[in-house]
């Protein structure tokens, strides 16, 4: 049966067929051992949540904040917030004090659910809302409530906020509607096993990528709408340590975490990951030779592509033949699709609302019709196999008219093994690539620089700058285009 809200799969599916199961394992700090809550249990303290939040009187539609790291009671204050009927923001830990106060002085959150962390580190914090900071265990105490349906699924219910490579983040609303209506792109990959013969009715899911981000969001949902069980982790520096102490098959990643699967499988190290077999690749662009290596090894890859702004959704690839991993997949059919200008638009369910107090920019990327400008130039093969080029915004327009994809090149780049990143972008009306590397292999990347330049149109080739050190990132680890 569908379930369209959290209220139905609080219901019917986390009290009724799935109540015995174990839901959710954590590894606790304090006891140095594994903590864990059944399906029921994990319903009752959803409710308790709820009864916090009616104590506090009229919350309806009031943005509730949250900043902290993966735990089980950031989990029950995300969903509690919106069962309760009002605006869940969670927010990235990793923010200076100067991105995070713009956020909540934008969102004026009547609740600041946290974990000490970043109040340890900015005492601005305190200083600002002390007056509404609250730990993530004020649920405890509080006997479970009766919840009731929202009276509009499409309301809103989550505010989350981009991780833009130039400026202000934005702040993405979606709604309960768009989460469920996203729901079938994140089992399809399920599905596709099951038509392969493979036996899932039981998966043990790691969840490492902070909850800010919608990848958290989604897979809670999706896997606990099949049951699953759900091990978290709060920091990718005890990824091995989690994955030894709550056995998993499955992780969704991104590049930096799955480098180091990779590593680990090709340097005979395999037994550190356990029983792990399958991986989610999403939020970028994955080396199918690696990838490819890694299917050969016995790993399953499902590649998801998608934005916040449409809940996740977009496509999905289970193909694990090499010709096809260096493709987002096939476009989910539950969207509707076009090209206008090379950049792929959808429309559909899962489209957000729009950007929080942002007509302007709700209106550049959302128009009359509900057609969702993603950004993403993207080719849709005959097979039906989409690949992206580039993004819209960076591509770099030449005096002689010439389009160039600077995220094109920086692939082109990553083959060099000297280069540890690049950024391609004009400079001096010429195609620069900013790159990273250690100075004894300065020479080497500039002879791969003209052995590649002899191979690209004349408005394509690049000039070289070398970087003392990284490259700039935001907080959420992409590079800053300037």
């Amino acid at each position: 049966m569908r379930t369209n809200s959290l209220y139905e799969h609080l219901c019917n599916n986390m009290e009724q067929a799935y109540a015995d199961r174990v839901a959710l394992r954590w590894y606790d700090e304090a006891s140095q051992s594994v903590s864990q809550v059944t399906y029921g249990e994990y319903a009752r303290d959803l409710r308790r949540f709820v009864g916090f939040l009616q104590a506090k009187g009229d919350m309806k539609g009031r943005r509730v904040a949250i900043l902290a790291r993966n735990s089980y009671g950031y989990i029950i204050g995300m969903y509690g917030i919106v069962l309760a009927g009002s605006v869940a923001v969670p927010l990235n830990l990793a923010k200076d004090w100067d991105e995070i106060r713009y956020e909540l002085e934008l969102v004026e959150p009547a609740l600041l659910l946290h974990d000490g962390e970043y109040l340890e580190r900015e005492s601005a914090l305190g200083e600002a809302y002390g007056s509404i900071l609250t730990p993530m265990d004020c649920f405890k105490q509080y006997e479970p409530a009766q919840v009731q349906e929202s009276e509009d699924l499409s309301q809103l219910a989550f505010i989350l906020f981009t991780s833009g490579t130039t400026g202000r983040s934005k702040g993405v609303m979606l709604s309960q509607k768009n989460l469920f209506e996203a729901m079938p792109a994140f089992l399809r990959p399920f599905d596709e096993l099951k038509e392969m013969g493979s036996d899932i009715t039981h998966l043990d899911t790691l969840l490492v990528l902070p909850m800010f981000h919608i990848s958290p969001v989604t897979s809670l949902i999706s896997g606990s709408l099949m049951g699953y069980n759900i091990n978290l982790c709060n920091n990718l520096k005890y990824f091995y340590r989690d994955l030894a102490a709550m056995p998993s098959d499955y992780v969704a990643v991104v590049p930096v975490l799955l480098d180091m699967i990779y590593k680990d499988v090709k340097r005979d190290r395999r037994q550190r990951l356990g029983k792990l077999w399958m991986v989610g690749c999403g939020a970028a662009v994955f080396d199918p030779a690696m990838l490819k290596d890694l299917a050969d090894n016995g790993f399953f890859i499902a590649q998801m592509y998608g934005a916040t702004e449409t809940c996740g959704d977009g496509a999905f690839n289970c193909s694990q033949k090499l010709e096809h991993l260096s493709s987002v997949g096939h476009v989910d059919d539950n969207c509707e699709y076009k090209m206008e200008d090379g950049e792929l638009c959808i429309r559909g369910g899962c489209v957000m609302m729009g950007y929080y107090k942002d007509p302007e920019g709700t209106a550049e990327v959302l128009d009359a019709d509900g057609w969702f400008h993603t950004g993403d130039i993207a080719t849709v093969a005959e097979d039906g196999y989409m690949y992206l080029t580039g993004r819209k915004k960076n591509v770099i327009i030449l005096d002689s008219g010439e389009n160039v994809s600077p995220e094109e090149l920086e692939k082109l780049l990553a083959a060099c093994p000297d280069i540890r990143e690049s950024l391609v972008r004009e400079k001096g009306k010429k195609i620069c690539a900013l790159v990273n590397c250690a100075s004894s292999g300065r020479e080497a990347v500039q002879n791969f620089v003209t052995e590649l330049n002899r191979t690209l149109p004349l408005y394509k080739r690049m000039v070289v700058e070398f970087s003392d050190g990284p490259l700039p990132r935001n907080a959420a680890g992409k590079i800053i285009r300037q």
